[in-house]
């Protein structure tokens, strides 16, 4: 059966919060950053099929964990696909791409 837009494993991808914080209390930044990713595609279908923007957060969890692992490209490159996504209201999403901007241009 395939997973309703913003659904992983059968549960909705803002319950995966307490989990990505805990894993990175534990240091368990692999694990994490595997899990941000999906929680990435699942945050990007929802926008699709509901027409709201991306829930940044996930995307800023993810560019911390490349940054701390010394990882700059990796951090661009969730950075640039966030800035391709449709962005939600708030201050996140212009600091977001505040971040990007410098990455790019040093």
């Amino acid at each position: 059966m395939k997973e309703k837009p913003g659904y992983i494993e059968g549960k909705y991808f803002t319950t995966y919060v307490e989990r990505v914080k805990q894993l990175k209390r534990e240091k368990k930044f692999e694990g994490a950053i595997a899990l941000l990713k999906n929680l990435l595609d699942a945050t990007e279908k929802e926008s699709i099929a509901s027409g709201c923007g991306v829930a940044p957060w996930y995307y800023e969890q993810l560019a911390i964990l490349y940054k701390k692992k010394g990882l700059p490209e990796e951090e661009r490159n969730v950075l640039v696909r966030f800035s391709k996504q449709k962005h939600s209201p708030g201050v996140k999403p212009a600091k977001l791409l505040t971040r990007l901007e410098k990455l790019i241009n040093g």
